[in-house]
């Protein structure tokens, strides 16, 4: 297995810093390009990935110190090999659909230069959030994030209209940051995964890192108002980059330490009530982007409580984690997707401004309704099976959690389903108000291709994350 294939794939993103200055069409090839090369070589090591045999974990170390021990290398396993061919699938898929919606033609954000520079800071984020995927350690995690928090200080303010939204980003971000590094501070040489051990004090400072990464109680609010940001790099973000690797880090330090249960009720209690806080968020919302944002929220919840149950010390928690990850990476994309075809055509997100799409924006509003129900966990996506596991997993929990945990996950997609359709009724089938570009032909292929890709997804990717386990 060579991992220098992987490698380039994480590291080719960073080539779009490059075309800062590019504008229009050059910098839209320039940015396919890059994307699409980094998606082949991504799919090449997959491909060699599982021919030379998926259930052993590949460890690459390059860069080590005397005191920290090892400080950057790529993990290739079950796990990371899924996360990254997603996370580039989807980056690949949004520099495409921002071809034709970063333009002088969105009705909501016109864009007459900047494209270049927009694809710089996309490139970053998508680059540091790959490193990040096959990190081996705290300080490449900590490194990749500082990165993201880079890019997130740019991107949010990127219209030049939200520049405290941006400061409160970034330092959230960075709070992340700090945190990771506390626990590099407690553990010293073994904050490599391989040799970490079981410290509670440690997975305490990570779980809230994860937290500030994902949006989580007590840093909720950075997220929604980072959807100020363009739309592909929020989709980003929300789908494949800094929120779903919050529950993704945790992931990997469970994997690898196999902590005991005393901080089951940490991450199992905050969580829960995170979510009931999320449920009476949902109805408030007029603005399709905060809505889709408090749902990414408790999606991000979701695989909190599964990592809950696998502080059990239950293999199915963290495979079910992972699926719900991956799951949540199309539906989410696919959602935004949706949203800025209804910005870029009728020049809004308020929902209470939209009626008719099924007349004026036939595939938008196909897309609209299948991610937005899917979100709700409803046929044909696949979050239906993921929050379908964690409810039948998470009933095997001690005590109260046997009903809690998969209380909470039906209740959530109970209300947001209803949320869904009480908009659904008002601005789907009603007379169109006002006049609508028609749908981009790219921003439409974008859209069905993500379709396919959610509905055929699960029924692949389970076999799959059924071969993941505990590292020790």
């Amino acid at each position: 297995m060579n991992g220098s294939i992987f490698l380039v794939s994480a590291l080719l993103p960073f080539l779009l810093i490059l075309i800062w200055k590019l504008e229009g069409k050059a910098a839209d090839s320039f940015a396919s390009i890059v994307t699409g090369l980094a998606l082949l070589f991504n799919i090449y090591g997959c491909y060699l990935f599982f021919q030379e045999g998926s259930e052993k974990l590949y460890h690459y170390s390059y860069v080590s110190t005397g005191k920290l021990g090892e400080v950057f290398g790529l993990n290739i396993d079950v796990a990371s090999v899924l996360m990254g061919l997603f996370s580039i699938l989807i980056a690949f898929l949004l520099v495409l659909y921002s071809i034709a919606y970063i333009s002088k033609e969105n009705r909501a954000f016109p864009l007459e230069k900047g494209k270049g520079k927009f694809y710089a800071f996309l490139g970053l984020l998508i680059g540091a959030s790959m490193i990040f995927t096959y990190s081996t350690n705290l300080i490449q995690f900590a490194f990749s994030l500082e990165l993201m928090a880079i890019g997130m200080l740019y991107l949010v303010d990127f219209h030049g209209n939200a520049r405290l939204d941006a400061i409160k980003a970034f330092l959230v971000l960075n709070l992340g940051v700090l945190l990771i590094l506390g626990a590099i501070v407690i553990l010293g040489s073994k904050q490599v995964l391989f040799i970490m051990p079981k410290n509670n004090a440690a997975l305490l400072l990570i779980m809230f890192a994860g937290f500030a990464m994902s949006s989580q109680l007590l840093f909720y609010s950075w997220l929604p108002d980072a959807t100020v940001s363009p739309l592909p790099a929020t989709a980003y973000v929300h789908s494949a980059s800094i929120v779903p690797l919050g529950p993704y880090m945790l992931f990997r330090v469970i994997q690898f330490t196999k902590p005991d249960d005393s901080t089951f009720w940490v991450l199992g209690g905050l969580t829960v009530a995170l979510m009931l806080l999320m449920m009476i968020y949902y109805p408030l919302q007029r603005d399709a982007k905060k809505l889709i944002a408090y749902s990414t929220i408790a999606q991000a919840g979701v695989a909190y409580i599964t990592l809950a149950y696998a502080l059990l010390g239950h293999v199915a928690g963290i495979q079910i984690a992972v699926y719900q990850v991956v799951n949540h990476m199309v539906v989410k994309t696919l959602a935004f997707a949706s949203v800025g075809g209804l910005a870029y055509s009728m020049g809004t997100t308020d929902l209470g401004r939209i009626r008719g799409i099924r007349k004026v924006l036939p595939w938008t509003g196909i897309a609209w309704f299948l991610s937005f129900f899917g979100l709700a966990g409803v046929l044909p996506l696949g979050m239906f099976f993921s929050k379908a596991f964690t409810i039948m997993i998470t009933k095997h929990a001690k005590g109260i959690a046997s009903w809690l945990f998969p209380g909470i996950v039906l209740i959530d997609a109970a209300i947001f389903l209803v949320v869904v359709l009480l908009w659904f009724r008002e601005f789907f089938f009603n007379e169109p108000t006002e006049e609508a570009k028609t749908e981009p032909k790219l921003m439409v292929a974008v859209m069905l291709v993500l379709i396919i890709i959610g509905v055929l997804a699960p029924w692949i990717t389970l076999d799959i994350v059924m071969k993941i386990g505990f590292a020790r």
